[in-house]
This record gives C-alpha cells, structure tokens and sequence, in this order.
C-alpha cells in the first residue's frame, strides 16, 4: 500500500495575483505557492482562482510539477484582449508531479433559468461560466486515477443544484474505469446546505467518501461557519490524517485555508 498527499486550496483572485503575484512589500505570491507544492510533495493539488498570468509565473517557478486545465473563458486571442474578461479568466488547476494520460475541462451549468434568479446574480456578481477539470493521472505503484476539480457557484441555490447533478453524472461514468479523488470549492456547508448533504449521501452510494475536515475555510467576513472546501476520495483508502493545510506564508498568497488528507491507498 501507498501513502499518498492530496490537496484543495482556493488561491483567491486577487489584483495583486491576477497581475502576477509580485506584492507591494517585495514578496512573489508564485514563488511562495510553488515552494509550498514542492515542499509539502502533493500527490496532486486541486486549486481555485488561479488566473492566466499567475499560472504562468507559478509554472515557471515549480521545479517537477505541471499545471493541467482550460480557463473558465478559454483561451482566444479575444478573450486574452479584453482585459474585464480575463481578469477573471480563471482555472481549475489540477497541479501534479505524475504522468497525465488526458486532460478535460467541462462546462458546467451556471446561467440562471429565470428573470428573478438573473437579477440576483447580476446583483451579487455570482453569474460566470463554472468548470470541472478532469486529470487521468498514470501510477503503476497504485493504479490509474482520476482527478476531478471544481469551483461552484456562491449565490443560487438552482445553479448550485444543477452544478451537482452534473458533477454527479460525470463520476458516475469516470467511476466505470478508476477510482476517482474530487477536490474544490464547493461554496456549501455540511449540514447547512441539504441539497450539498443530498450530494454526498448519493456519492457514497457511488463509492466515494468526504473525507471529514469541518474547520472554517474562507475568510471571516463571509458568514460561513465551516468548511466550504472538500476532498472525496474513494471508499476503501484509509485516512491517515486531515485537516487544514498548516503553511503560515500561504496567509500572503489567498483568504482561504487549503484542505489535505493522507491516505493509504488499497
């Protein structure tokens, strides 16, 4: 059996990481970030937020790890043009040092199905396309997986609902082939929100488990009280341990704390 690192941290959209990560104060945010990932040896970390710009330099600065995943609004030379638009251009980064067979990013769900629904996410600046990125990662020491990352809606209830749906469906087709690890930002509590709780009792039917982290995990200006971050990982790996991601210096880097788990892989 093989004890493997797995991790999600949403790297916040920042002004000073969509220009780069380069801080006012001489610190590089890239550079903090990518000494975390080689230090701490993931097996793959799933990340949120992450912009073209800053991806670009946090390559740069990681030494056997590679970035896989498409941006939220793709990569045309418009898009890359309109400087509004690719400031919030962001991936789902699945960041790994294993070989990468294939590589998706899919759409998700995220354009409210009516006027009043439209109207609130307009108003709460909640409405942008939403992805899932899907990794084949190759490991003869433990078989093949698939890693699965996500970044969900904050706002509608009917959007997030449908997100799942979809992110359900997809599983439960990779789920024929490999086992599966689904990392992300979820923006849903457990036990808070029912229709995230309905999410995990129907993937457990599925076979995959949340792996049970409940600290906070945004900042504390939002009103959540646990965590809104989460790692599912298949049944029958035992958990070694978990928790939040203990790294002071990523404070610089994003308001949010990072969930990992250690398991034996069976």
């Amino acid at each position: 059996m093989s004890t493997i690192k797995i991790g999600t941290l949403n790297t916040q959209n920042s002004k000073t990481n969509r220009t780069g990560g380069l801080t006012s104060d001489g610190l590089d945010n890239a550079q903090i970030l990518a000494n975390h990932i080689e230090k701490t040896g993931y097996y793959f970390l799933g990340t949120q937020e992450l912009t073209r710009v800053f991806s670009k330099r946090l390559l740069n600065h990681l030494k056997t790890y590679k970035l896989y995943g498409e941006y939220r609004y793709g990569s045309s030379k418009l898009v890359k043009n309109i400087g509004v638009i690719e400031s919030f251009n962001e991936n789902n980064s699945i960041i790994t040092n294993k070989d990468v067979l294939t590589t998706t990013t899919n759409l998700l769900p995220w354009f409210p199905n009516n006027p009043k629904d439209l109207l609130e996410s307009l108003k709460k600046g909640s409405i942008m396309p939403r992805i899932i990125t899907i990794a084949e990662i190759k490991d003869e020491s433990i078989g093949n997986i698939y890693a699965v990352n996500t970044h969900l809606d904050y706002q509608l209830k009917n959007i997030q609902i449908k997100q799942l749906k979809n992110i359900y469906d997809i599983i439960k087709i990779l789920s024929k082939d490999y086992p599966i690890v689904l990392t992300g930002d979820f923006n849903m509590e457990v036990g808070t929100d029912s229709h995230f709780d309905e999410f995990i009792h129907a993937l457990d039917k599925l076979g995959l488990k949340r792996v049970e982290v409940n600290d906070k995990t945004n900042a504390d200006k939002f009103d959540n009280k646990t965590a809104i971050d989460h790692i599912f990982i298949p049944k029958n790996w035992e958990i070694q341990n978990a928790g939040l991601i203990d790294d002071d210096m990523l404070d610089k880097v994003t308001d949010h704390k990072g969930v990992y788990t250690d398991v034996k892989v069976k």
